[in-house]
C-alpha cells in the first residue's frame, strides 16, 4: 500500500498549538478523522528515517506495509517538538518514539520494539573522553530528545549541552577541532554508520567509543478512539511483518540486521 505524503504537515508546523487557537482546530467532541496521522522526523534519524525520497528510511517503508482497515495512512514530517504537542492536540495520532525515551504524562500506547537504538559516545579523535565525571564537558544533542544516561548531570548544571537539528549538524561540529576539545555526542550507532557513508571525514575526524544505553524504537499512539484502534491494529500488524522476508529485506536495504528487532 502506498503511502500518503501531505501539506498538512507544513500547515501543522505553521498553526499554533497553545491557547484556544489549538483548541479550536480540533475535530468536534465524538468525531473522528478518517485515517490515521503519522508524523515522523522532519530533520530525519538515519536510517530510520532519512529524509531522501528515494530511500525513505525503515519506518516510512514500514508504514507503506500497513493499511488498517484497508485505510491508507497519512504520514507527515514534522518537528520533533512540535510534534509532541500535536499528539496530545489529536491533531496526529501517530509519531515515532521509545517509552524509554518519553518524558510526557499523558498515557499513550506503544508498539512493540521495531529494532534496537544503541546509543554511543561520539568524540573528535583529538578529544578528552568523559569517563564517570561529565564535570566542564559538553554534550552535544538533538532538539527535543532526551538522554536518560546524563540526565542527571544536566540537571545538576554538571554538564553543558549544545543542541542541533539533524545527526548530521552535530557530527559536522564535532568533526572540527577545537582546542582543548572536551565536547562529546550521544547517537545510536547506526545514525552514525549511516552517515559515515557518505561523509569520510566523519570516519577520519571522530571516534565511536562505547555503547552508553540501548532502547527500542517504537511507534507511540495517542489514547484517542482512532489513535487505540490504530495501536490495536499495529500490534496485529507487526507481530506478522517482523518475521517476514519483506521487513528483513527493507533492514538489510539500510544496513540493519533481522537480529536488531526485539522478539
Amino acid at each position: 500500500m502506498r503511502t500518503i505524503h501531505s501539506l498538512f504537515g507544513l500547515l501543522l508546523w505553521l498553526e499554533p498549538v497553545s491557547g484556544q487557537a489549538a483548541v479550536s482546530s480540533l475535530p468536534p467532541t465524538g468525531t473522528e478523522l478518517p485515517v490515521l496521522r503519522v508524523a515522523l522526523p522532519y530533520n530525519a534519524f538515519p536510517p530510520f528515517v532519512t529524509g531522501d525520497p528515494n530511500r525513505p528510511g525503515v519506518i516510512p517503508e514500514l508504514l507503506a506495509h500497513f493499511a488498517p482497515e484497508g485505510k491508507p495512512l497519512d504520514v507527515d514530517y514534522i518537528p520533533e517538538e512540535r510534534s509532541k504537542k500535536l499528539i496530545n492536540y489529536n491533531q496526529i495520532q501517530v509519531r515515532m518514539e521509545s517509552e524509554s525515551w518519553y518524558r510526557g504524562k499523558t498515557p499513550m500506547c506503544w508498539s512493540q520494539g521495531l529494532y534496537w537504538v544503541e546509543d554511543v559516545l561520539i568524540t573528535h579523535q583529538n578529544a578528552t573522553v568523559p569517563t564517570q565525571d561529565y564535570q566542564d564537558f559538553i554534550m552535544l544533542g538533538r532538539f527535543g530528545y532526551t538522554y536518560p544516561t546524563v540526565e542527571q548531570a544536566l540537571a545538576l548544571g554538571q554538564l553543558q549541552q549544545k543542541l542541533f537539528y539533524s545527526e548530521r549538524e552535530m557530527l559536522d561540529a564535532l568533526a572540527s577541532p577545537v582546542k582543548e576539545d572536551r565536547r562529546f555526542a550521544l547517537m545510536s550507532l547506526p545514525a552514525i554508520r549511516w552517515l559515515q557513508l557518505s561523509n569520510p571525514k566523519f570516519i577520519t575526524a571522530l571516534k565511536v567509543h562505547k555503547v552508553v544505553d540501548t532502547a527500542p524504537l517504537q511507534l507511540q499512539f495517542n489514547h484517542s478512539e482512532l489513535g487505540l484502534r490504530g495501536c490495536a491494529q499495529f500490534r496485529d500488524f507487526f507481530e506478522r511483518f517482523r518475521h517476514s522476508t519483506e521487513y528483513r529485506s527493507i533492514l538489510l536495504k539500510y544496513g540493519l540486521d533481522i537480529k536488531g528487532v526485539p522478539q
